[in-house]
């Protein structure tokens, strides 16, 4: 019986040396108070144990998790791109 293998492609993905930080928008569908609208203010987010998929002047995507398909192909989770401006 033959062993069947699959390619894997190379991991070519670096991970955060370090968490990023920064304010992230937040949003409220329903009523609210004129209290509430006072207290309205930016998320402080965080990301860490991620990898960088790409980063640009603008940009960067970041992804937490990834897997393989069945044809050994890449496949990414918990992806975020987060503009520079922000962080």
């Amino acid at each position: 019986m033959k062993k069947h293998t699959k390619q894997k492609s190379k991991f070519k993905y670096k991970k955060l040396k370090k968490d990023l930080h920064w304010l992230d928008a937040i949003s409220d569908t329903g009523w609210v108070s004129k209290a509430d609208m006072d207290d309205h203010e930016p998320a402080k987010a965080v990301s860490s144990q991620m990898w960088i998929y790409k980063e640009t002047k603008k940009y960067i995507t970041l992804f937490g998790t990834y897997s393989y398909d069945k044809k050994g192909n890449i496949e990414f989770g918990e992806v975020i791109t987060i503009p520079k401006i922000w962080m």
